[in-house]
């Protein structure tokens, strides 16, 4: 579910100038404050002594002046601190729309950003004055997901992998380019520095083991790691940020308690940790520190918007208070602030996604018919009789194809809907449903093929990706808050069980027989390529993996109708196509011949004759957002 809330971007208007506001909370009760006699006060009172007419007004001025004191130290005491970016201009700095990662100079002069183009992505450096662009690393294969200056602004830090790799890597580079250094080898989100430039703190994924996460020190002098903090994976320990006085890394954290996510602080020597804000409608993502350490920029994927669009919150710290920054339609993707927290360049994207049907038999035409037009769908599965059920904001649509009609099958007050899957029987539809009944779990619930009398199946905390099998009797899913494993529960509801202990890092399929599972995963702990796993569910011992001929990124895989070959997609320049892989190990083949679009989704309808895909992209660039006094 938290891909899809990722996945729906839309809405963005990153050229105009924006004015945001917010009321500040009640001020608390001011502490007493004694003033001091001063020598000074001393002496006047001493000469009024001796005038006595003098005494009075001289006194009456030391009132005063004692009466202004305290009311500015009440004052000063009192008022509540202000929401940063209250007033702010923004301005519109890359017009490609292919912006995907931005960073920020701590002077505030440069910035850096990740350009996509041609199935490639490079780093570009910006002159913020001069409005001049610098290529620094160029195209590559590669795959970008953390980007930084050091806190002197001498290098750049980056981390990035190639692609079909189970890992990435940290690097270092000249600002004005260079042959990049590399630094740590297994770098699984973006870094953060300690303030004297002397450490940096990173997250990386299944490690000591499948299922946990460890939070790193590193030192730049030294060269080593200290681990800081091991945990389960399905806790989403996020990208670290490190505070300005060095006493605090905050980390974003999954499902903590009764919330959807939450800020922890951890203290950097010992590990120790603290829940300090907690979030019980929306899910917390990109954190930056303000300047006087009173408080973090954040990104918030939440209820306000209905979950389609991220927005800019500032949460206080230590207290954990949250007020709105941003106030408009744009979709934020990713945040860096300058050092004196008055310059904030952002990524703000809108997502154009489309449902589509090919006949089977033309898939390689390299045509494909729109079925649906600025409805920014996603999640779809197609019903016995040739029918198609898609997401649509978190709703379940069943749309006719021949008339081209929509009939809602579950409502926004049932909760977040989606990841929708038809039984075979025609009598069930199984999907995932977060939030019902004001509960903060994603689970798995059925409900009959025409909507209604939905019925829960699973009780986890985030267990997503519904499949009904063949034989109408189980509905597989996997447990993203115990590291991603394959579970299966009858569709009557019941016991679950658990089938695999392999973590699955993609959508996964079960076969038109039922016998195998098919899904991204890394063959063994401390593998660097993903694999294709096929995992009999009745002997899940006996998993085998393919090679990926044309590696993807945690994409779909699929049987073809007659189950002698999984399908996924791959990125081909500038278009995602379809691969298919044979099962017997023969040689794979491209299969489609797009030429734009990315594919979030694909399925053959149930009689094989058609496939249907969710097609689209993102535009997305970078905005500068610069705070202007009240």
């Amino acid at each position: 579910m938290r891909a899809d809330l990722q996945r729906l971007k839309r809405d963005t208007d990153s050229s105009r100038h924006v004015s945001a506001g917010s009321a500040e909370p009640a001020a608390s009760a001011p502490a007493v404050v004694q003033p001091a006699r001063s020598s000074s006060s001393s002496a006047v009172v001493a000469a009024a002594r001796q005038h006595k007419l003098g005494f009075g007004i001289t006194s009456g001025i030391v009132i005063l002046l004692v009466a202004a004191a305290a009311y500015g130290i009440y004052a000063l005491l009192s008022r509540s601190r202000p929401v940063p970016f209250q007033n702010y201009s923004v301005n519109k700095v890359t017009e490609t729309g292919k912006a995907k990662l931005v960073a920020m100079s701590p002077d505030g002069k440069y910035i850096l950003n990740v350009l996509e183009e041609n199935g490639q992505q490079g780093l570009w450096l910006r002159n913020v004055a001069t409005n001049s662009n610098t290529q620094v690393m160029p195209p590559a294969p590669v795959q970008y997901i953390g980007l930084q200056f050091s806190p002197d602004g001498n290098y750049l830090y980056f981390v990035r992998g190639e692609v079909g790799q189970g890992f990435h890597s940290l690097y270092r580079a000249p600002v004005l380019g260079g042959t990049p250094q590399k630094l740590v080898a297994n770098v699984d989100t973006n870094i953060t520095f300690s303030p004297d430039g002397q450490s940096l703190a990173y997250v990386v994924y299944q490690e000591p083991e499948f299922g946990k996460f460890r939070l790193v020190v590193y030192s730049l002098s030294t060269g080593e790691g200290k681990t800081l903090v091991i945990g389960d994976v399905g806790q989403f320990f996020g990208a670290p940020a490190w505070s300005p006085d060095g006493k605090t890394i905050v980390c974003a954290i999954h499902q903590p308690g009764d919330a959807l996510s939450g800020l922890v602080a951890v203290d950097p020597l010992i590990g120790k940790q603290k829940l300090f804000a907690k979030s019980k409608s929306g899910f917390l993502d990109k954190l930056a520190w303000l300047p006087d350490g009173k408080g973090l920029l954040v990104l918030s994927l939440d209820k306000a918007t209905n979950y389609t669009r991220n927005r800019i919150v500032a949460i206080s710290y230590p207290d954990g208070v949250a007020r709105d920054v941003t106030h408009d339609v744009s979709d934020y993707s990713d945040l860096s602030l300058a050092a004196d927290g008055h310059t904030l360049a952002a990524i703000v994207a809108q997502g154009q996604y489309n449902l589509f049907v090919v006949p089977a038999s033309a898939l390689g035409s390299g045509q494909a018919e729109q079925l649906t037009h600025g409805l920014s769908v996603s999640d779809f599965s197609w019903t016995p009789d040739g029918q198609i059920i898609f997401m649509q904001n978190f709703t379940l649509q069943l749309f006719n194809l021949e008339s081209r009609s929509q009939t809602p099958l579950t409502s926004a007050q049932e909760g977040a809907a989606g990841q929708p899957s038809s039984c075979p029987n025609g009598r069930f539809i199984v999907f995932t449903l977060g939030g019902h009944g004001g509960t903060q779990t994603i689970t798995i619930w059925r409900m009959d093929s025409g909507g209604g009398n939905l019925k829960q199946l699973s009780d986890g905390k985030n267990d997503e990706s519904a499949v009904c099998s063949p034989d109408g009797q189980w509905v597989f899913y996997w447990d993203e808050s115990n590291g991603g494993k394959l579970v299966k529960v009858p569709l009557e509801a019941g016991k679950t069980e658990r089938v695999s202990e392999l973590p699955v890092f993609s959508v996964f399929d079960i076969s038109p027989d039922g016998k195998l599972a098919a899904f991204q995963t890394i063959a063994s702990y401390g593998s660097t390529e993903a694999k294709v796993a096929l995992l009999p569910v009745n002997s899940p011992q006996n998993a085998k993996s393919l090679d990926e001929q044309r590696p993807s990124a945690q994409a779909s895989v699929r049987f073809t109708h007659d189950g002698k070959a999984v399908v996924y997609p791959f990125l081909d320049r500038d278009a995602d196509n379809l691969w298919l892989q044979p099962l017997d190990g023969s040689p794979g083949k491209q299969i489609t011949n797009f030429k734009s679009e990315q594919i979030t989704d694909f399925h053959w309808s149930f009689d094989g004759s058609k496939v249907g895909m969710i097609r689209g992209h993102t535009d997305s660039d970078v905005v500068l957002m610069e705070e202007s006094k009240p």
